[in-house]
C-alpha cells in the first residue's frame, strides 16, 4: 500500500505522517492520496473528515489502519475487475478476428480447389 497525504488541516496531516509513515510515498507514486477536502487529481481519494464515508474524526491508528486495508483491497479488487473486463473485451476482438481471417482463408482455399479442379477436368478433357 503506498499513501500520500494531502491535507488542510496540518494537525491532521502530522498525525497521518506518524500513524503512517511506512506507508509514505510521492504523490506521482502513490496508490492513493489521504485528503481533508476532495482534491481535484486523477488519483483515488480517501477522505478524512467529520462527513466521510472512509473514516470520520476522531479514530485510532487502528481504525485507521483498518479503514485503509479495507480501501485498498476494494481499489485493488476494482482494478482486477476492470483488468479481467478488458481482458475479456480484448479476447473477444481476436477471436472476432480469427473467425473472420477463417472464413476468408477458407473462401480463398475453396477458390484455389475449384480453380484447380476446373483445370484438371479441362485438362482429362482435352486429353481424350
Amino acid at each position: 500500500m503506498k499513501i500520500a497525504i494531502e491535507c488542510k488541516d496540518l494537525i491532521l496531516e502530522r498525525a497521518l505522517i506518524l500513524f503512517l509513515k511506512e506507508f509514505l510515498v510521492l504523490k506521482k507514486d502513490c496508490d492513493f492520496i489521504i485528503c481533508d477536502e476532495k482534491l481535484d487529481i486523477n488519483k483515488p481519494q480517501f477522505l478524512i473528515n467529520k462527513y466521510s464515508p472512509h473514516l470520520s474524526i476522531p479514530f485510532s491508528k487502528e481504525e485507521l489502519l483498518s479503514s485503509l486495508y479495507s480501501f485498498d483491497k476494494a481499489l485493488k479488487e476494482l482494478a482486477l475487475k476492470l483488468a479481467e473486463e478488458k481482458k475479456k473485451s480484448l479476447e473477444d476482438k481476436i477471436e472476432k478476428i480469427a473467425n473472420e481471417f477463417r472464413i476468408s482463408y477458407e473462401n480463398e482455399i475453396d477458390k484455389a480447389i475449384t480453380s484447380l479442379k476446373q483445370r484438371l477436368i479441362k485438362a482429362i478433357n482435352e486429353k481424350i
